[in-house]
């Protein structure tokens, strides 16, 4: 084409085939390019450290280097597996044999990324049975009913039967649940407990916020979610609220007199309406085995051995309980990664793993090393990362996997030109076989994948993100399920506030009023007093659909009848009302597999179905292409795995966030969650940073510190 050429002139067509052969060249360059000394800086500003952070860290590696130090030798011999009908030398290796074996006293099992964690606890569990050890007598504990129903089906797999399913199986607070409404009469609690999940948590503190007339206030009053969280916060690390927001929340320590009042008030109103919150579960189950000489009794009569899944995850509370139910015999075993440890936000200590075993002084130690997922190449990266850490066991990784290609870290002038090149590999990857869903951009925060999404969207590539609005988080179905609670205790303030708000002329204030009169007439539906009134007929008709629903003799009808008097309502408030009702026949079709309203509702609320992915409006490469790229925040990428692995924006202030240079045990997570991320790849890894970011929180120039201590010759290095 020569200048004469209107197409030419219109879109530049020989200036954009010229940069494209740049940048491809650029990219056949990039095996041979290597780090320089001078890509990072002599000193990266060390994190604050007062005497006490110094003091507690000494001491917490001061206890890991002490179990480094312990003889942990443990003899597996053929009388092991006399009449065992599984070949489990065969099965597993050595390390997984001995955490298999060894039956009785404590057991910490430090199971690297990709080591085998599930498989070492399926058969863990499977021995157990063929040990003669009763099914209803093992407890494994796990974070996903998801997980523990794999598990306990992998068993039954495995020995051809059904104890596994058999097994007391689940979350903790569904375990809590299952222990409160089993021994109510022996608890003093009502046998029909209503949970009240996160969301309605959030609204009971809205509804105290405005009560005490604090959303009047002259400075914007924190918002309830905030509110909530310190509450929660507070409760599951066993702190004092004051303590919570002067070392967490220090923003909000003007209004520290009043949320304490709203702590109390919470406290307060759950007490007054019979209900239990999430944390409720595991506190009273907590004080119980504290307290309740008896019931504790039944529980170390109906428990003999503990298995915890994710133990790195599990907050003070949670331990507590593993602590309390073992205390007799002491046969548990605890799985999990120290270093996969990245949930202090939601409460998760460290701590209960690293202490373990001097908290369990006959504790056996065993560390999986041996790592099925990554190339010895990635494993030899995310080794180094290990390396540098202050805090944990240390591990070595490895694998009988081939070497493979070594990580590619690239630096790039502009975040658009970091996008360009990542997108571009991914189309790369795609014809060289490797599946869109295959391939995953991993990122410490949400905004390091804008500039990567607007260039999927440009080159009309699909894609899904990680998160989106969950099933038990619409609107329409949280009306549903505040119906249904009602049928099980009609004086649950949350769901009827909820509802009634739903009726023509009728707003907090009379809601409250409602609310009150039913709570007067001990749970009755007796609306006489409003009689007079013109939402009257509303009551009457909402009484009806209630009292009809309750004669309903499974929870299918139950919930047909709710949604015959809902669906009017749903219809007049939402114009997308045919859509919402699809959730609705979901909600009818799960409670078909139930008998028990209660154990509907718990189920809903303790492990509720999720839309976990939320799909992007962008079309396909290919029509008939029905598979999408994963993008993906650090923290939801836990426990997946990818062929090939993007980490964007390594820039020091991103990742690790300028926030965690506050203090050394918040830099130390961030290094764990970058570890995390590179663990994720199996056969290939990208890591990038453009030159500059300019954010609100300051300008980052250099790369990621946690790049620096890795030995230059574990990764390539190229600059666009």
């Amino acid at each position: 084409m020569g200048e004469k050429d209107p197409l030419n002139k219109l879109i530049k067509l020989s200036d954009y085939k010229e940069k494209v052969k740049q940048r491809e060249q650029n990219q056949e360059h990039i095996t041979t390019e290597k780090s320089s000394d001078d890509t990072f800086p002599r000193k990266y500003p060390a994190p604050s450290q007062s005497e006490t952070d110094s003091s507690e860290l000494e001491r917490i590696k001061k206890l890991t280097v002490e179990v480094e130090k312990r003889d942990q030798n443990i003899t597996v011999t053929d009388n092991d597996f006399i009449g065992c009908k599984v070949d489990y030398k065969n099965e597993l290796n050595s390390s997984q044999l001995q955490a298999v074996t060894t039956l009785d006293g404590p057991i910490l099992v430090i199971a690297g990324a990709g080591t085998g964690k599930t498989r070492t606890i399926v058969y863990r569990v499977s021995y157990l049975l063929e040990q003669g050890v009763l099914p209803e007598e093992i407890l494994l504990l796990t974070f996903t009913k998801k997980a523990s129903q794999e598990m306990t089906s992998r068993v039954d797999s495995i020995l051809g039967d059904n104890r596994g399913n058999r097994v007391k199986g689940g979350t903790f607070h569904s375990f809590a649940f299952h222990m409160l409404r089993r021994y109510s009469g022996l608890l003093g609690l009502s046998p029909k407990l209503t949970i009240l999940d996160q969301l309605d948590s959030e609204d009971v503190v809205d509804l105290l916020r405005s009560e005490y007339e604090f959303n009047q206030k002259e400075r914007a009053f924190p918002k309830k979610e905030r509110i909530f969280e310190i509450i929660s916060k507070a409760r599951n690390t066993n702190r004092d609220l004051y303590k919570i927001v002067e070392e967490e929340y220090t923003g909000l320590y003007d209004y520290i007199e009043d949320l304490n009042t709203l702590y109390k008030g919470y406290q307060e109103y759950k007490k007054h309406y019979r209900l239990l919150d999430f944390d409720d579960l595991l506190i009273v189950l907590r004080d119980n085995l504290k307290s309740n000489l008896r019931f504790k009794e039944k529980v170390h009569q109906e428990i003999t051995h503990i298995l915890v899944d994710e133990y790195q995850d599990t907050n003070i509370l949670q331990k507590e309980i593993v602590d309390l139910i073992s205390d007799k015999t002491e046969n548990v075993m605890v799985v999990g990664d120290d270093f996969q440890s990245i949930y202090k936000f939601r409460g998760a200590n460290l701590e209960n793993i690293l202490t373990f075993p001097s908290n369990y002084p006959y504790a056996k130690v065993i560390k999986l090393e041996e790592n099925y997922r990554s190339r010895q190449s990635l494993l030899n990266f995310s080794n180094d990362i290990i390396k540098s850490a202050e805090i944990g066991y240390k591990k070595a990784l490895y694998s009988d996997l081939k070497e493979g290609d070594l990580p590619q870290l690239g630096r790039f002038y502009f975040q658009q030109d970091e996008a360009y090149f990542i997108v571009s590999k991914i189309l790369d990857k795609r014809e060289q076989g490797v599946a869109l869903s295959d391939q995953a951009v991993l990122y410490r925060a949400g905004f390091h994948s804008s500039y990567i999404q607007t260039e999927l969207i440009r080159r009309q590539i699909p894609y899904v993100v990680y998160g989106g609005v969950k099933f038990m988080e619409r609107k329409h179905v949280k009306d549903m399920i505040s119906y249904l609670r009602l049928l099980v205790n009609p004086f649950d303030a949350v769901s009827w506030n909820r509802v009634l708000k739903l009726l023509p002329g009728i707003g907090q204030v009379r809601a409250s009023q409602i609310v009150e009169e039913i709570y007067n007439q001990d749970g009755r539906l007796q609306f006489d007093t409003f009689q007079n009134t013109f939402y009257y007929k509303s009551l009457a008709l909402l009484k009806k659909a209630l009292e009809e629903a309750n004669k309903e003799k499974t929870v299918a009808k139950a919930v047909s009848r709710i949604w015959e008097y809902y669906l009017p309502i749903l219809k007049n408030r939402e114009p997308d009302a045919k859509e919402r009702e699809n959730d609705l026949e979901v909600l009818y079709k799960l409670a078909r597999n139930y008998q028990d309203l209660d154990k509907f509702l718990a189920d809903l609320s303790l492990e509720p179905p999720s839309n976990s992915f939320q799909k992007e409006n962008t079309p396909a490469v290919d029509e008939q292409e029905e598979e999408q790229l994963v993008l993906s925040t650090i923290h939801s990428s836990k426990g997946l795995e990818w062929h090939t692995v993007y980490v964007p924006h390594l820039l020091d202030g991103l990742f690790p966030t300028s926030k965690s240079l506050r203090d050394i045990f918040s830099l130390e997570e961030e290094r764990r969650l970058f570890y995390v991320a590179v663990t994720r790849a199996k056969e290939q890894l990208y890591l990038t940073f453009p030159n500059q970011v300019i954010t609100y929180d300051g300008y980052f120039i250099y790369p990621s510190r946690f790049l620096q201590p890795i030995e230059n010759n574990k990764y390539n290095f190229f600059e666009d």
